[in-house]
């Protein structure tokens, strides 16, 4: 088999046919997943900014995931590869339109962009280290996947459920490769004022599950800019067959630590977002607050804060914010139209901190529509579609649509 030879080159394990390597073979698993995007901003500028070109883009991407098993021995080892590739289908503007990698120096969007990657894995019992590659989605470091290529990081995390109903996770992150570039810098903030780097994170996490509750806590230190803590809640009931609730309730508190490298940063932030469902119909109701000395901090590298709960086109985390989220799901399982899954979302903040006064606004309207073909020889095929109307009182309006088709087999 192909995949087994490929694995048999990257590990170049001389003794692959002792029986202690045979699952690391035998359990590998392969994937390919595909994305045809298209991208479209349309800026409305009525607040007499330097004038910008709109955004449009469409690209296709190819992604192979490789993982293997693991050897049969005390700590058990494999290896987890990457190898994701995209090409701009579209003409090129030569603007940074967020989905390619673009060089300043010589102003020129790139056509390609390609990304490989490794982990190594070491596993006992129920804990395990992988080491390289990571594209964590963790309270306090996420991945990034909205446009083409995902964002990934560089670092060592580790995840163990030894202890019943509790997860630890711990950490080091060093470096991040946004979702428009190839290479990998250190960490640093996107809303900094000195755009320091700093030469890493680390974080330790436990979940608690007890019941129809959970309960999360998250610690992370990016060194010599700050120390945020985060506190999460999440509460489910079912009050029947068709009906049932999930509240969350999410705490941050960031503030500056060693050398400070990016000042005073004193920001807290609490966010709930409460879900009632009811047969293939659910009702979002979202609020967050903003509050402290300075902005909500954000990594560079397209790095997204989704645990800020109302967080979309916009991200509704300026100093002393409050927003509001209106949800409402529909799914169509039961109808002839089975596959089809819509989203109606309406954002709405105000009181931003502007120069003199609390008077900035911002808000969103957002549509979703998500298809995944039910016929057998369409299987893995399904059709995306977003579309935000994005208005901001201090910056740029917009409309922004996103299609994409994707299509995912497993080998």
């Amino acid at each position: 088999m192909r995949i087994n030879r490929l694995f048999c080159g990257c590990l170049s394990l001389s003794c692959l046919s002792s029986p202690l390597y045979a699952a690391l073979i035998e359990d590998s698993k392969a994937s390919l997943y595909m994305k045809n995007l298209y991208f479209d901003r349309d800026i409305k500028d009525q607040h007499q900014l330097p004038t910008r070109p709109d955004l449009d883009h469409w690209s296709q991407s190819f992604t192979l995931n490789l993982n293997s098993g693991y050897t049969d021995t005390p700590v058990q080892v494999g290896l987890d590869a990457t190898a994701r590739y995209a090409i701009r289908l579209s003409s090129g503007k030569n603007i940074v339109d967020n989905v390619m990698p673009y060089d300043s120096k010589h102003q020129q969007q790139a056509r390609d962009h390609l990304k490989l990657g490794a982990a190594l894995k070491l596993k006992y019992q129920k804990t395990e280290l992988k080491i390289g590659e990571l594209v964590p989605k963790l309270p306090i470091i996420h991945t990034d996947a909205v446009m083409q290529l995902p964002t990934t990081f560089l670092g060592a995390l580790l995840e163990s459920t030894d202890i019943q109903n509790t997860k630890i996770t711990a950490g080091r992150i060093t470096k991040v490769s946004g979702r428009n570039e190839e290479d990998y810098a250190k960490l640093r903030l996107i809303n900094g004022s000195t755009q320091a780097p700093s030469d890493g994170m680390n974080f330790l996490g436990v979940d608690y599950d007890f019941k129809d509750q959970q309960l999360r806590y998250f610690y992370a230190q990016l060194e010599d800019i700050y120390d945020q803590h985060f506190l999460g809640y999440e509460y489910r009931h079912r009050f029947n067959q068709l009906t049932q609730l999930k509240s969350n309730l999410y705490f941050f508190d960031t503030r500056d630590s060693g050398q400070r490298l990016e000042g005073k940063i004193d920001s807290q932030a609490f966010a709930s977002m409460n879900t009632l469902s009811y047969g293939p119909q659910s009702f979002g109701l979202g609020y967050k607050h903003m509050q402290g000395d300075t902005q909500f901090p954000l990594l560079a590298g397209w790095v997204p804060q989704v645990y800020l709960a109302n967080w979309s086109v916009g991200t509704y985390s300026a100093q002393d914010q409050r927003s509001w989220q209106l949800r409402y799901d529909y799914d169509f399982k039961n109808t002839a139209f089975k596959g089809l899954k819509t989203t109606l979302r309406y954002y709405y903040g105000d009181n931003i901190k502007t120069l003199d006064a609390h008077e900035g606004v911002e808000k969103e309207l957002d549509v979703i529509l998500n298809y995944e073909f039910q016929h057998a020889r369409l299987k893995g095929l399904a059709l995306n579609w977003l579309y935000a109307d994005y208005k901001h009182s201090l910056a740029r309006d917009y409309v922004e649509n996103r299609v994409a088709a994707t299509y995912s087999y497993n080998f």
